[in-house]
């Protein structure tokens, strides 16, 4: 397999790690992660962790209350902490730090590869991953490289919106050159002035960020409100289920009205339902994001916003959980005044997602 191929078969799960139990970061004894103290190996069959050694299972570095470091080992010469083939290197709400010119990768000559999840507000800054290397980055964390020459070797960057990648000795035009084709937004190639960003850091390096792309598309033209416009709804982050970032926004709505967002499987038209000024613009089983925080209130821009929680959609029936395949429309809905000055509400346009 080469590595131009290993998004694809991540994307469709080739990728599972094989039946094993996960070795666990504790940080028991130092910051070292080569010490095996500051592992719980109890449930695996694992009993070494050295550099250039293959770990044969999942490794999780959760809540690290402290920096977990990666020493200087090789001297001139360079290593890494190695994982097996198919396994998984999860770096969730903690920070990783390579001291020296020493990396993370699978094993030489790999073939399936391996995956490296950063999560939850996560830092991961190796000198390089190396060797049919999948690191997927979500949208609160970050990977810094510090490494010059070809620090993303043999590996795949999956960004995501508000996710980002720096290099500390790769400047733009060296990222442009050596490292863009290695990069992918929600599984899509990047493009600078397209889905990302590359300036500066102002040294030797460069930041990477995604563009806010709109998801979805509109639809069901929503009626005019007391400010004279139609109040519209939009999204940003990713149609991904396993990113769970997606993020809605209705503006042009009057200043202070108390607004929340509706959902359903099901497109509809019920013209000025209840004798609301707008159109409901679904139909079937509709959900209202009405849980705690949930109702928003547009302030003095006229705009709400709402991060959703896919693992918690609202139904009818309770929460559910949104699937790769299905597509859900969402509507905003509003408190209005007629032209009299009479309490009312009004609706956005509709918005429909294709999640995948």
């Amino acid at each position: 397999m080469n590595c131009s191929q290993l998004i694809s078969l991540f994307m469709a799960g080739a990728l599972a790690p094989s039946a094993a139990a996960d070795i666990f970061w504790t940080g028991a004894v130092s910051a070292d992660i080569f010490n095996e103290a500051n592992w719980d190996l109890t449930q695996s069959t694992v009993t070494i962790i050295d550099p250039n050694v293959t770990i044969d299972d999942n490794v999780v570095i959760r809540n690290a209350a402290a920096t977990v470091e990666m020493p200087e080992v090789g001297g001139a010469g360079q290593m890494r902490f190695q994982i097996g083939e198919g396994y998984t290197l999860t770096v969730d709400n903690s920070r990783v730090l390579v001291l020296g010119n020493d990396g993370f990768g699978g094993i030489p000559g790999a073939v399936t590869g391996i995956t490296i999840d950063v999560v939850n507000g996560a830092s991961l800054e190796p000198f390089f991953t190396v060797n049919e290397v999948l690191v997927n980055i979500d949208q609160t964390s970050t990977i810094i490289y510090g490494g010059g020459g070809n620090p993303v070797n043999i590996t795949l960057v999956d960004l995501t919106y508000g996710s980002t990648m720096r290099f500390l000795l790769e400047d733009p035009t060296e990222y442009t050159l050596e490292h863009l084709s290695k990069t992918f937004v929600d599984g899509v190639p990047a493009v600078i002035g397209g889905n990302i960003d590359v300036v500066s850091d102002g040294a030797m390096g460069s930041i990477v960020t995604v563009r806010p792309g709109q998801l979805g598309a509109s639809y069901c033209a929503a009626n005019t409100n007391s400010t004279g416009v139609a109040a519209a709804i939009s999204a940003s982050g990713s149609t991904r289920v396993a990113r769970n970032n997606v993020i809605l926004e209705c503006g042009s709505m009057p200043n202070n009205s108390f607004a929340f967002f509706l959902t359903s499987t099901t497109r509809g038209l019920v013209a000025n339902p209840g004798g609301s000024l707008g159109d409901l613009c679904l139909g079937g089983a509709i959900g209202r994001y009405v849980g705690p925080g949930q109702i928003k209130n547009a302030g003095t821009t006229g705009a709400v916003t709402l991060t959703l929680d896919l693992t918690m959609h609202p139904t009818p029936n309770g929460l559910i959980t949104v699937v790769a395949g299905q597509t859900w429309n969402f509507q905003c809905w509003y408190r209005d005044v007629t032209p009299g000055g009479s309490a009312a509400s009004n609706f956005s346009d509709g918005l429909e997602i294709a999640f995948n």
